[in-house]
């Protein structure tokens, strides 16, 4: 039986899951759905039409994209995160296996409370899709995704975990771009203000938006960033379903020249309301017009810069402290020879690509609900490697630990 795959999304990090499966011998057919005939037409004019079907549906259209599901073996949700619930109910119903890029990000503005919501509605559905044997993975992109993968993979090395930090060292080097949203508009400026959330001892923290920096050195080529903690799906998955209980983690963002101070700015400034307002007779919300002027993440393909994932835990083993990172990255230039992208969709679409392959190969044999770290990281790290990305090991020893 042909091997077919679903993409629902197939502009920008769609793109990149398409244009990764295309290659693969073992997927016979993608199906293209987007409610873009622009996003459609590009496909067939790069691509053609002869391992590539082309739908033009709304997304929103359960029932329809229900009809297109039959035989389909694995769904990707390279679209929305608000489709999630629905396309895992979708999915459920027509026996097949589903990926989403994301694994909640909408809930950013409530500080996290609605995210572990989701969470535990997740989980609620874990069992049926146990029971179905399927494999719906939540959140396999860059950041969640390859942060989560790489936690995992670290933690397992070690006897006790105390921290586990992830740092994006997403950049732009173009002096044309205060604000540089590589990955969506709508998202950074909401994330950004936010309350900042953080996991220490059995409680989840917050801090004020954009108030807890720091000067981190990444490996070469990026090296010295100012980054910032911020709320992210990571802390709340990590602390529930890594194999190995962590005290502390962390999410940090790199935010390049003074973009930071200018978000900060204009928050303090009401606006990034979301709420409209009267400006002369004319009711206009002022978040929407900020985001109006940012450029959009196609207008910063030809920039120069990086997108990279650093993760670092911190723990015991044989009785020594220890701290191993693991570290990926990819030049805009590069990212953009590839696929046509910047380097961020790139890292953030590959994942998922990467993951279809794993299960269409059976190398991923679980079943359920499931986030990123409670996959086995090997396979991905391997993939990674296939794909010409550099994956950096880093380990630090110090003093070993004295018993009483």
């Amino acid at each position: 039986m042909p091997r077919k795959v679903m993409v629902v999304g197939v502009g920008g990090v769609g793109h990149v899951v398409v244009a990764t499966l295309i290659s693969k011998k073992i997927v016979d057919q993608i199906l293209a759905v987007d409610v873009s005939e622009r996003n459609l037409k590009h496909l067939q004019e790069k691509f053609g039409e002869e391992k590539i079907s082309l739908h033009r549906v709304d997304a929103r259209d359960f029932d329809q994209l229900s009809r297109l599901m039959k035989e389909v073996d694995i769904v990707v949700n390279a679209a929305h995160y608000a489709l999630n619930l629905g396309l895992i109910e979708t999915c459920l119903k027509n026996g097949c296996n589903y990926i989403s890029l994301t694994g909640g990000e909408e809930l950013w503005i409530e500080g996290g409370s609605r995210f572990k919501e989701m969470i535990e509605l997740h989980l609620k559905r874990d069992s049926e899709w146990r029971e179905n044997r399927l494999t719906g993975i939540l959140g396999l992109g860059e950041d969640p995704g390859l942060s989560n993968i790489f936690a995992r993979h670290l933690v397992e090395k070690l006897d006790e975990v105390d921290e586990v930090v992830i740092r994006d060292a997403d950049t732009v080097e173009d002096d044309r771009f205060i604000i540089a949203p590589l990955w969506s508009r709508e998202e950074l400026l909401m994330s950004s203000i936010a309350p900042a959330v953080y996991y220490e001892d059995g409680a989840f923290r917050k801090a004020e938006p954009l108030s807890i920096c720091e000067e981190h050195v990444f490996p070469d080529p990026i090296g010295a960033k100012k980054i910032y903690l911020k709320e992210h799906p990571e802390v709340w998955t990590l602390s529930l379903f890594l194999p190995k209980k962590a005290r502390k983690i962390s999410f940090w963002y790199n935010y390049d020249g003074i973009s930071a101070d200018i978000i900060k700015a204009l928050w303090k400034m009401n606006l990034l309301l979301r709420e409209k307002i009267n400006v002369k007779g004319v009711q206009v919300s002022p978040f929407d017009v900020v985001v109006e002027v940012l450029p959009q993440p196609i207008d910063l393909v030809d920039v120069s810069g990086y997108a990279g994932i650093e993760v670092e835990v911190k723990g015991v083993r044989d009785n020594s402290r220890v701290s191993e990172k693991i570290f990926t990255y990819i030049s805009h230039r590069e990212a953009y020879n590839r696929c046509g992208l910047n380097g961020t969709s790139y890292l953030v679409g590959l994942p998922a690509a990467i993951g279809v392959v794993l299960l269409l190969q059976k190398e991923l044999k679980d079943v359920g609900l499931l986030f990123p770290e409670q996959l086995n990281p090997q396979p991905f790290i391997r993939e990674l490697i296939r794909h010409n990305l550099p994956v950096i090991f880093e380990e630090e020893r110090t003093v070993e630990i004295k018993e009483f």
